[in-house]
């Protein structure tokens, strides 16, 4: 029982340092995005407004909010 216990806690350690990896790793596309897109005064609010939810989302250990919040924000910057 405690062989199965530290397995899933160690599984659970994995995946949740695997979301926080791609919620960085998603975070800085946008940024980088951001720094060269012609977006109009509108949407570059709306996409960094994003983005910093995003990052609060992920510090506080909600990764797939996070996740979801960074996909759409790449939609819309037509970058993966």
């Amino acid at each position: 029982m405690k062989t199965l216990i530290l397995a899933a806690s160690f599984a659970l350690a994995l995946s949740a340092s695997a979301f926080a990896g791609q919620c960085q790793d998603d975070i800085e596309k946008i940024d980088a995005a951001l720094a060269s897109a012609d977006l109009d005064a509108d949407s570059r609010a709306q996409l960094e407004d994003m983005r910093n939810q995003a990052v609060q989302l992920c510090g506080a250990g909600n990764e797939a909010e996070g996740l979801d919040v960074t996909a759409e924000a790449k939609a819309m910057l037509n970058i993966q």
